[in-house]
């Protein structure tokens, strides 16, 4: 009977064992596609986490030169403040005073010049502030100034 059974095309079987095989083709397919779009859906999200990153990435290197300008910028207005206190006059009197060595006036002082002392001094053309004559115009300058300490 078994030899007969084996014999029995797909049109003389009963019409429930003919479709058993196709639902199961069906689900096959639907467990194939299911598959193949999880597996999209994993690539996807993974690929979103790697471009996350690369985004997370740029956005602390971007905090971290705008910290850096603010330091530079807080440094630029120091700087600045030492360049003012350095040209204004409280510090040019010290540097004068103190590395210098002027001396504050009290009362403006006349210089007077004795004729003698300027027939002495070639023309002005031959004058140059590069040592030229400047020796003989210091001179003058002092005996000047000492004539009129000597002379009230």
């Amino acid at each position: 009977m078994a030899a007969v059974a084996a014999h029995l095309d797909a049109a003389d079987a009963p019409a429930a064992l003919v479709q058993v095989p196709a639902r199961r083709a069906v689900g096959l397919r639907l467990v194939g596609i299911t598959t193949l779009g999880a597996a999209v859906a994993i690539a996807v999200l993974a690929g979103l986490a790697v471009f996350h990153s690369w985004l997370a990435a740029g956005q602390y290197r971007l905090s971290e030169l705008e910290s850096e300008i603010a330091v530079e910028r807080e440094r630029l207005l120091d700087l600045r403040y030492e360049l003012q206190t350095l040209h204004g006059p409280a510090e040019i009197e010290l540097m004068g005073v103190g590395a210098l060595g002027l001396i504050d006036a009290s009362d403006p002082i006349d210089v007077r010049i004795e004729p003698r002392y300027i027939a002495a001094i070639d023309a002005p053309a031959e004058i140059t502030h590069d040592g030229g004559n400047w020796l003989s115009i210091k001179t003058l300058l002092t005996d000047a100034s000492t004539a009129h300490d000597r002379h009230p």
